[in-house]
């Protein structure tokens, strides 16, 4: 039986003597307590044509969409001729004019004369 609400002061309706057994399951009782929140919900026959699952609905690109996607062509266009140019001209990498042999290293010492920086 479900729960009855009870407020002081207030007389109780007059019980029907007919009894009704009525079987529900959790999804029904989870609808009809969303139905009692939200409202019933609006049943109306769509003309519009439904997507089934194999065949999503795609959303019609907006003016931002052409206009970014434009914009990132373009950008890509100039990367890839920036390339073609530096290739071209066969430009060097960088090469490090250290000796690579013997590596120096460095640390800072207090001297007589204050700080210095000697290698090891």
């Amino acid at each position: 039986m479900a729960r009855q609400p009870r407020t002081p002061g207030v007389t109780e309706a007059p019980k029907t003597t007919e009894t009704e057994v009525v079987t529900t399951t959790t999804a029904d009782q989870a609808d009809a307590a969303l139905n009692a929140i939200l409202g019933a919900p609006e049943t109306t026959a769509s003309t519009e044509a439904t997507s089934t699952a194999s065949e999503p609905v795609t959303p019609e690109p907006t003016a931002e969409d052409i206009q970014a996607k434009k914009e990132y062509e373009e950008f890509l266009e100039w990367r890839n001729s920036k390339g073609k140019k530096a290739s071209a001209t066969g430009a060097a990498q960088h090469v490090g004019t250290s000796d690579a042999t013997t590596p120096k290293r460095t640390r800072q010492v207090c001297g007589p004369h204050g700080w210095t920086t000697e290698e090891y």
